[in-house]
């Protein structure tokens, strides 16, 4: 790595005569790879702020989002048949529950939904397919 460009002319000078030595050496350590790597600037990443839903402790699943996956096909008996994912993502810790549903119809997933409430406990807020709607809650 040069220590920059008058540095680096005067090391050359000293043994070489160049013509344009200044110009040649600025090229010289801006194509340089391991002085661009080193010399770059850190850029941050912008985030946004996080909801309060997901720094708040609460336990597994009691904020999820909710989203489907597929057509998947599934081997029945020697019959394929089309399938999807019910994906419950908890809000906080990102653990996945996956639910296998054999079409995309209400009844289908309500009883995927029953299926996940039985055995991971209520969930206070469900999010939809990565949008920040609340679905509205049905007693």
């Amino acid at each position: 790595m040069q220590g920059g460009t008058t540095s680096t002319l005067e090391q050359v000078r000293s043994n070489y005569k160049v013509p344009k030595g200044r110009q040649l050496v600025k090229k010289v350590i801006r194509n340089c790879f391991i002085c661009r790597k080193y010399l770059a600037k850190h850029i941050d990443q912008l985030t946004s702020p996080l909801l309060s839903d997901r720094i708040n402790q609460t336990p597994a699943f009691s904020i999820c989002d909710l989203d489907f996956a597929g057509p998947l096909y599934v081997n029945n008996f020697g019959e394929l048949q089309k399938s999807y994912i019910v994906l419950f993502t908890c809000g906080v810790t990102r653990a996945l529950h996956l639910e296998l549903v054999s079409d995309m119809t209400t009844n289908s997933f309500l009883f995927a939904f029953r299926r996940f409430l039985e055995r991971k406990g209520s969930c206070k807020v469900i999010y939809r397919e990565r949008e920040r709607k609340t679905m509205p809650k049905h007693s």
